[in-house]
């Protein structure tokens, strides 16, 4: 007996085209959510590639000498890469990356492979830094601005927003020729120097500055000293401030201080500065943020890295100290979190 078989089930209809609009977005809202992807997501076809590359390459993030050379490669070969650049870090985000030792102070005792890293991640730095000409917010590490570095990299960029972390020490060059147009200033260091302090009041444009003191020893006095002379409370700064008056006629103050410290610290300077303000008002508003004693041993730990680093430092001594009770990559991820925050109003 033949069985006869039933008729063939129709085809499923044709799914509908989605406009290449929407399909853009879908890849975009893909990309914010997992960032692993965005090799995929370039190499699906020309089209989606030139849709998508102002939002892959819209924030940057360099974290070892080799993403800083491949970047550098990647901006010589698609120069349209760099022209979306919005925000750029360059520097160690965790304890193990060769930019901690990279960017250090140079020694003489320093070998001929380190200085020559140094120079590579110098000159990458510069070329990265005079091709991203849209950049407007800017994180740099270490002795990438120092002031003997941050004068060689030109007007080509303008960022208005400029953090510096510093566990390394550097005298900071903030009134270098690219940070002319820097509104917002963020800097995590030990101590800030009269010679920063100058530097930062310097800047024509500045209207808010961060300042994370990660310590808890050393004179108060001395914080409270640089702190009134940036906010040109002292009569040499005033005298300084009356002359750039009279030099433009539309001078740009400070409107905002925050000062983050461990909590008696915190407390004991901003309670100074805003005394000294009653006596000579300027029109800034003085904060507070209270920094968790955690972050500081963290500090500390990443400190003593940075300056063991310089020698013959094993990775097997790397290794001991990142998993001792404190890890100094903690420090780095807490700052680097805290920069992407800042850094959403620059992509919004």
């Amino acid at each position: 007996m033949i069985r006869r078989r039933g008729k063939p089930a129709p085809p499923p209809p044709p799914l509908p085209t989605l406009p290449f609009e929407v399909v853009v977005r879908i890849l975009k809202y893909l990309f914010q959510s997992d960032q692993s992807a965005t090799g995929k997501l370039l190499s699906l076809n020309s089209g989606v590639q030139r849709a998508l590359f102002p939002v892959v390459y819209a924030r940057v993030e360099l974290h070892t000498s080799t993403a800083l050379a491949r970047f550098a490669e990647l901006v010589r070969e698609r120069p349209e890469a760099a022209r979306a650049v919005r925000s750029l870090w360059i520097g160690p985000s965790h304890a193990r990356s060769d930019l901690l030792s990279i960017l250090s102070a140079p020694l003489p005792g320093d070998s001929a492979y380190l200085e020559s890293l140094r120079e590579e991640v110098y000159t990458h730095t510069r070329f990265v830094l005079r091709a991203c000409r849209r950049l407007k917010d800017v994180a740099l590490s270490g002795s990438l601005v120092s002031a003997a570095v941050v004068h060689s990299y030109g007007t080509a960029c303008q960022p208005v927003r400029l953090t510096s972390i510093n566990p390394h020490s550097f005298v900071s060059g903030f009134d270098a020729p690219i940070f002319r147009k820097v509104q917002d200033l963020t800097v995590c260091d030990i101590n800030l120097s009269f010679s920063e302090a100058d530097a930062i009041r310097r800047l024509p444009a500045l209207k808010c500055f961060e300042y994370t003191s990660p310590k808890d020893y050393g004179d108060v006095v001395r914080d409270i000293t640089v702190l009134r002379k940036l906010l040109a409370l002292d009569d040499a700064s005033l005298e300084d401030s009356l002359a750039r008056l009279l030099l433009d006629a539309r001078p740009s103050w400070l409107q905002r201080l925050h000062f983050r410290a461990v909590p008696q610290r915190a407390k004991k300077v901003v309670a100074a500065l805003k005394e000294a303000l009653e006596t000579a008002p300027r029109g800034v508003d003085i904060a507070q943020a209270e920094l968790a004693h955690e972050f500081v041993n963290e500090w500390d730990a990443l400190r003593d890295l940075v300056f063991n680093a310089q020698g013959d430092y094993s990775r097997q001594v790397l290794g001991d100290d990142v998993g001792s009770w404190v890890d100094p990559s903690h420090a780095l991820e807490q700052l680097r979190a805290e920069w992407r925050q800042r850094s959403v109003e620059v992509l919004a």
